[in-house]
């Protein structure tokens, strides 16, 4: 456990990760037995206070391994699932990853835990307005919409003083837009994860692009409660899709980036 998160959580909130953290590192590893064999993906989610990400209504249910509604009809995907998804990503410390589909930040959190940086997009202004409050409180990165110039000056100062407290986490840039088309201006990724349901794949024709040598694309295809996770890896100028059976997800379509 990282006992910094105490200087920088009020006494109840630091009291309630505390209290509950280990139940759900039971559970992911309950749940998907893999994570075994990913120890840098567990001690990612062992250092992330969930209770933050999700709605208030659902703070004190935050440990379990389940997913919940958060705000504008969207869900957090279940701990498990995203473990799963990292787990294969292949992306490890000092990798670079590309999430499309920020929604709360949970799982960007969980990757800076494991000293990946990560670029993050979220398409909805709310959604991302939300989750960039959040990963600025814990310090993961600095509030870019901060306009007054002497309040920017203290939060990039918060975030240097952060930095020292957490040096073994990597950073994440958040950015609001469609990310259907990815983003190519910091290519390549070690790994690139699609956290909406793509209907069609001409919708991420480009993003298999940005990958680098031996990178890999996840994704969930198909209609609402008949997803299943796409795996492109490149390997030099070659791509292999493989399909994951057993995997099943209920994400919210991708919208296309023309559609933004």
């Amino acid at each position: 456990m990282n006992m910094s998160l105490k200087e920088i959580l009020s006494e109840e909130d630091f009291r309630l990760y505390r209290e509950n953290i280990t139940l759900l590192e039971e559970q992911v590893l309950g749940h998907f037995p893999g994570a075994y064999e990913a120890a840098d993906i567990l001690r990612g989610i062992r250092s992330v206070p969930r209770h933050l990400f999700v709605h208030a209504e659902y703070r004190y249910l935050a440990y379990t391994d389940n997913a919940f509604p958060t705000c504008r009809g969207l869900t957090t995907s279940a701990p498990s699932v995203i473990a799963e998804m990292i787990f294969r990503s292949g992306i490890s410390r000092g990798g670079r990853f590309l999430e499309i589909g920020t929604g709360t930040g949970y799982q960007a959190a969980v990757l800076a835990e494991m000293g990946v940086h990560v670029f993050t997009i979220e398409i909805d202004r709310v959604v991302s307005a939300s989750a960039n409050r959040i990963l600025s409180r814990l310090g993961y990165k600095t509030d870019n919409t901060i306009r007054d110039k002497r309040a920017l000056a203290e939060a990039k100062r918060t975030f240097s003083a952060m930095r020292r407290l957490f040096p073994h986490r990597g950073r994440i840039e958040l950015l609001a837009g469609n990310g259907a088309g990815g983003l190519p201006e910091h290519a390549p990724y070690h790994a690139i994860i699609v956290a909406a349901a793509v209907q069609h794949m001409k919708d991420i024709s480009g993003l298999h692009m940005q990958l680098r040598d031996r990178g890999r694309l996840l994704f969930p295809f198909g209609y609402r409660n008949s997803q299943r996770l796409h795996i492109v890896e490149r390997i030099h100028d070659r791509f292999i899709t493989s399909v994951i059976e057993g995997v099943s997800f209920s994400f919210v379509p991708l919208t296309p980036s023309n559609g933004w």
